[in-house]
Order: C-alpha cells, then structure tokens, then sequence
C-alpha cells in the first residue's frame, strides 16, 4: 500500500468503488492488458474512481507529448522548490526561454480538463501492474492537486 498516509486515506474514501475493481482484477488468472486497473482523480471535488483495463488506460489518462521533456521535469521540480510562479519566470527568462515558453503553452493546452501523464509514468505503471497483480493487489494511480501516486493497494484490504 502507498506510504504516504494522505494516499491512504483517500483510497479509504473510495473504498466502497475500488472494491468493485479490485474484484474483477483478482478474477483475472495472469496479467494481460485487460487487468482492470483504478485511477482516483481527487484534484477536485467531487473525488472520482474510472475502472478502466491497463491496456486502455490511455482513455482515462492521456499521454502528454510534453510532460517527460527536460524542462517541463525542471518545473516540476523548481515548483516544489520555490513555488509555482517563481519556476516558470525562471525558466521563461533562462538560457532555454523560448524552447520552454513553447512547451509550456503546448503542456497548457494539453492538460485543460483533462487528465495526463508522461509516456514514462505509463510505461512504469504497466511494469507496476504486473508486479501488484503477482502480489494480489490492485494497481491504481491516483491524482491529487500538483502529484500522480501510482501504487498497489492489497485487494484483501478493499473487498474484506
């Protein structure tokens, strides 16, 4: 199960609706990509649960062509260092200001209402799917304002 007890609690609020997952994947006799597998979107309430399979998952979260670029990962991280605002100002006036104001508005325009993620989190979260399946637990991602978790809650925990 996620360590991070803010994860926790919020797998503890949808419970009743990973339930209904965690069921169905634990029907399954081996991985394939018709795992069902659960995306908790709580970026904003009302908190919603998607039931989708991991080979399809790119209907629930879609792939972003500029999430896994270098500067877009550079803001990820200077927003956490020195807050939203301060990281964009910094990369639009830094040596890759042009390269990063293209990105940025093209990372914009993908993400209105929609949920995305990077090529990379999809391909680990594939790779993590496989391994909660073996450890008979259900994979699931959940999005929280400014974070993606992926992680695998033991489905004994969700259906007992």
């Amino acid at each position: 199960m996620a360590k991070d007890s803010g994860i926790q609690a919020l797998v503890e609020s949808v419970r009743e609706e990973l339930a209904d997952i965690a069921r169905q994947a634990e029907a399954q006799a081996s991985w394939s990509l018709a795992l069902p597998v659960a995306v908790i979107d709580a970026r904003k309430p009302p908190t919603r649960v998607y039931a989708t399979a991991i080979g399809t998952i790119g209907s629930v979260l879609r792939i972003s062509r500029t999430v896994d670029h270098p500067l877009i990962q550079q803001l990820f991280v200077l927003h956490e260092e020195i807050g939203p605002e301060p990281a964009i100002e910094a990369l639009l006036n830094g040596a890759d200001g042009e390269e990063f104001a293209e990105l940025w508005e093209e990372y914009r325009e993908e993400a209105k209402g929609e949920l995305v993620w990077g090529a990379n989190d999809a391909a680990a979260f594939v790779t993590k799917s496989k391994a909660c399946h073996q450890d008979h637990e259900l994979a699931l991602v959940a999005l929280v304002p400014g974070h993606l978790y992926s992680c695998g809650v033991p489905i004994r925990s969700l259906t007992a």
